[in-house]
């Protein structure tokens, strides 16, 4: 066997398996031109050597950084007019092992992972490659965040380049958080170790999302970063307070803040609370990011990466509509990299939570699919809770499978305990058993965890019920009016708001929120599922018992 160090590249046609089932012939003439008219003719000329061909695919090994690199530029600018050819490209320098039946090394495996990440049109490199490369070459290439690619150890940093001019480029650009030191009023050793904790936590937590780009400094002023993320501590007398803003660095404008009270004799308590605290909120902060920066770009020449954070962007939305149109991103961004745990994950999402909304039930052949999906999902990302939530909402509401739902959500809770989402599908899975008590206990840590989240009226709405099953009826009136007010259309809450009041025997305001709900359409809303209560509940409170509109 011989091993050598090259720079690895990688191409394949976007959409091949979809063009051989409709006109093979011609999906194959686009094959060979791009054979011998277009990829191999550069390759070779720059020195490359093609080492497969893999009937829609190539590896090609180049002895030169700037002929891999130049290669790729070259013909993805050559296709981007080309109205049916669209390739997806990347490069790893990285060993390769070869004997005299094929080629190995994990070279070859970075760079195949990194292909699935690829935007359509576009080349995706490792950091280890753009290391190598020159000024010139390396200022075209924006990054692209960190990813857990399958059968990897390690997270790989990506940055990707497409056709683009350089205001595109820089719109594109993933944005970053510096995470500064977190100070304290009055500095004492104990307040000074709880900063470092609390900053050490803000980082960890932040480095485990995608869309964005999370660096410890002790300056913003000394890095290029997005955003600055400031903490203070203040502590008096027995109270203690912890201030969070997320400053725009380019113009100065708070975009974000927090304030935290707590004990003054437990701060690492408060440390624990703020960082779990601040990390959710800050959760739909990157997510807004990560949407603003791709608006421009049309959802054919997103990433795989890039049209999930679209689709959950749009999921924030929180309209069927948003969820129909997620549903689809998605589908196109496991086309691309049909084994990833959060595309799975989150197209089962897209397709479950309007068949709930719509009080449908999904006809067999799409609920086969969901739930076969939500397995993948766990099993391609173990390690991810969002994963496990989605299997836990797909075994509960859709399976009927509330003993696996709840082994799900322990598994969600041994990874992340403060996870806001395992609180909402307990709370779900325990309303569609009937357990109220630990439903209202599950669903009201949810709600306490959700102050800017716009799901938090999907929380609301079964906490109401639970808290009025446990003859809580004060807090049931509370919980039902705070979504009432958030979401002031939504019929389905002025009837449980009416039921509530009625049975606290508030009958001139059941009433008037029966009239409220009586005067709105029945129409489904995201944030107010079927919650699969018993019929005599259901009834008692006006809730659909057949299938409503979209």
């Amino acid at each position: 066997m011989k091993a050598r160090l090259a720079v690895i590249l990688m191409a394949d046609l976007v959409g091949y398996t979809s063009a051989m089932e409709a006109d093979q012939s011609h999906a194959i003439g686009l094959v060979r031109e791009l054979r011998d008219k277009i990829l191999e003719p550069e390759a070779v000329q720059r020195g490359g050597e093609i080492l497969k061909r893999l009937g829609d695919g190539w590896i090609i090994a180049f002895p030169s950084v700037s002929a891999a690199i130049e290669t790729a530029q070259f013909v993805q600018l050559a296709l981007v007019d080309h109205e049916k050819i669209r390739l997806r490209m990347a490069a790893h320098l990285g060993e390769i092992v070869q004997d005299e039946a094929d080629m190995y090394g994990a070279g070859i495996n970075i760079t195949a992972r990194l292909q699935t990440e690829a935007p359509p049109g576009g080349v995706m490199i490792s950091e280890d490659l753009k290391r190598q490369l020159d000024e010139k070459l390396s200022a075209g290439f924006s990054d692209a965040g960190r990813f857990d690619l399958k059968n990897l150890a390690n997270p790989v940093n990506g940055f990707q380049w497409r056709p683009a001019t350089q205001r595109e480029i820089e719109l594109t650009e993933l944005p970053s958080i510096a995470v500064e030191p977190v100070t304290s009023a009055p500095e004492t050793r104990e307040t000074l170790e709880v900063c470092a904790d609390l900053q050490e936590q803000l980082v960890h937590s932040l480095s485990r999302r995608t869309g964005v780009r999370v660096i410890a400094t002790d300056s913003a002023s000394e890095t290029k970063a997005t955003y600055s993320l400031r903490c203070r501590l203040r502590c008096r007398e027995s109270q203690a307070k912890i201030s969070s803003s997320l400053t725009r660095l380019g113009d100065g404008q708070v975009t974000w803040s927090r304030f935290l009270n707590g004990d003054s004799e437990d701060l690492f308590e408060l440390s624990d609370r703020a960082a779990e605290q601040l990390s959710d909120d800050l959760r739909l902060q990157i997510n807004a990011f990560d949407g603003d920066r791709l608006n421009n770009i049309p959802d054919d020449q997103l990433s795989p990466s890039e049209l999930r954070s679209r689709a959950a962007m749009l999921f924030y939305r929180a309209t069927v509509e948003d969820y129909n149109h997620a549903g689809k991103l998605l589908e196109r961004a496991l086309g691309l990299d049909p084994e990833n745990g959060s595309g799975l994950a989150m197209w089962c999402e897209a397709k479950l939570y309007p068949l709930e909304a719509c009080y449908r039930e999904a006809d067999p052949d799409l609920r086969v699919r969901i739930i076969e999906s939500s397995n993948k999902a766990v099993q391609a990302a173990p390690r991810s809770d969002y994963c496990w939530y989605t299997r836990a909402q797909v075994r509960a509401r859709l399976a009927g499978d509330l003993n696996g739902a709840r082994k799900d959500i322990d598994r969600i809770f041994r990874l992340n305990p403060s996870y806001v989402l395992g609180m909402e599908a307990s709370g779900y899975t325990e309303v569609i058993a009937g357990n109220w008590v630990a439903a209202r206990n599950s669903l009201a840590k949810a709600v306490s965890r959700s102050s800017e989240d716009p799901f938090l009226p999907y929380r609301l709405y079964p906490l109401s019920i639970a808290h009025m099953m446990t003859g809580d009826k004060q807090l049931a009136i509370d919980a039902i009016s705070d979504a009432t007010e958030m979401r002031p259309y939504c019929r389905h809450f002025w009837l449980v708001k009416s039921w509530i009041l009625r049975k606290s025997g508030i009958l001139s305001k059941a009433e008037t929120a029966a009239e409220r709900a009586e005067a709105l359409s029945e129409k489904a809303d995201i944030l107010a599922q079927n919650l699969h209560l018993p019929d005599h509940i259901r009834e008692a409170i006006g809730l659909p018992s057949k299938p409503i509109q979209a």
